[in-house]
């Protein structure tokens, strides 16, 4: 029996101290005691990496993403790994649900592995598999691993809310929303959250407040579509403006505002592919009159990467497409980092990883990168060069 334990407890000893070297404080904890509250560090801080539109499927997986999660995730240890939608592809008509679960588990194994948290909503890509593999299928995914955090307190599998608690656990010092922001509206474009989802929200945050003494719980909004209001960042402009995009949802140029965007090395390749410009969510009101919202995050969009500070005092922004598989923005693929103080959680930093930065194997050539919808851009420069004069007659 002696030589038997002389045998195991050193190889225990071992595999203990791996899993300290990569799980996060709070993620350890849960991982020994089953206990899934999530608490600040006992230095006051908590990490958050996001990352969003990895696009995968099945065995065929593009391995520069899942070199590059495992990467980022080893290089900033977090607390907490969200998946803010289009963790499925949709450019393989064929594929099967066999294929989405190993696009699931590619992602959420190496947390699993490494004891870190993570959350999860869905994109409009996520939706367009529904009828190969449901939302409930998708969640059963999800929930397969202990490090789901999800809370499944909301509307709907994929909109809930966490509370990260301070490093006591005496309070919540941070809420994360996670929301799913759906499919296509009916008119066209994207439908944004709807009716059930927001008087969840409006009841969520009211409760917080009502437990917090009267004071609005500081809360992070993370889902992949944008909400219209993220044009507030913008200003119109010439089409031949240095910086400008073509937005097809309304014809018109746009540039960012240099006095409301935060410079972190954060791109504009695209024009935001936002909530339909007529559909009426009240999303972002409903931001405004509850007082809890200190920054909404969003994907989609996968050659966009910037973040600012709307006129209402709302940081909004992206972290850029982290897969390989649709198109991206070549080496300059993302994941946005957030890191928050529990003694001052409204002003939190946030800064972005690019892949190439970060990666001994650059990104290199990737063909889908030349079907993005930043080359409408690029020919409606050709079409206003030319005929430019022309729009602007039809246009009076």
């Amino acid at each position: 029996m002696k030589k038997i334990l002389s045998i195991i407890l050193p190889v225990l000893l071992v595999l203990g101290c791996c899993i300290g070297a990569f799980a996060s404080e709070g993620g350890l904890k849960a991982a020994l005691s089953g206990d899934k509250t999530l608490k600040f560090n006992s230095d006051g801080t908590f990490k958050i990496l996001m990352f969003n539109d990895t696009q995968d499927v099945g065995k065929n997986g593009n391995p520069k993403m899942t070199d590059f999660l495992k990467k980022a995730i080893d290089t900033e240890k977090p607390d907490l790994v969200v998946f803010v939608g289009d963790q499925l592809s949709d450019v393989y008509p064929i594929a099967t649900a066999e294929d989405y679960a190993i696009a699931i588990e590619n992602i959420c194994k190496p947390l699993e592995e490494r004891g870190i948290p993570f959350l999860a909503t869905l994109g409009n890509h996520d939706h367009d598999r529904a009828s190969v593999l449901d939302e409930a299928g998708q969640y059963a995914l999800y929930d397969r691993f202990t490090m789901n955090y999800a809370t499944e307190n909301g509307p709907d599998p994929f909109t809930y809310n966490v509370e990260i608690k301070t490093h006591d656990g005496s309070k919540t010092a941070l809420n994360i929303y996670m929301m799913d922001s759906n499919n296509k509206a009916p008119e066209g474009g994207y439908a944004g959250i709807e009716a059930d989802q927001l008087a969840w929200y409006n009841e969520t945050s009211a409760s917080l407040k009502a437990a917090n003494g009267g004071t609005a719980v500081p809360s992070i909004n993370f889902q992949h579509i944008p909400v219209k209001e993220i044009y507030n960042l913008f200003k119109e402009c010439d089409w031949n403006t240095d910086g400008a995009i073509y937005a097809r949802r309304d014809g018109k140029w746009y540039v960012l505002d240099e006095n409301k965007i935060v410079n972190d090395g954060g791109r504009l390749g695209e024009a935001p592919c936002s909530e339909n410009f007529d559909h009426i969510t009240g999303q972002y009101q409903a931001w405004l009159e509850n007082g809890d919202i200190i920054g909404a995050f969003f994907g989609h969009d996968h050659v966009n990467s910037y973040w600012g500070v709307t006129d209402d005092g709302i940081k909004m922004g992206y972290n850029g497409g982290s897969g390989f598989r649709s198109y991206g923005d070549g080496g300059y693929r993302s994941v946005r980092v957030f890191e928050f103080n529990e003694d001052d959680v409204a002003n939190y930093t946030t800064r972005l990883i690019f892949h190439d930065d970060l990666m001994e194997q650059k990104a290199g050539f990737v063909f889908a990168d030349y079907v993005s919808p930043a080359l409408l851009t690029k020919v409606m420069k050709v079409v206003y060069f030319l005929f430019g004069w022309a729009i602007k007659m039809f246009q009076k």
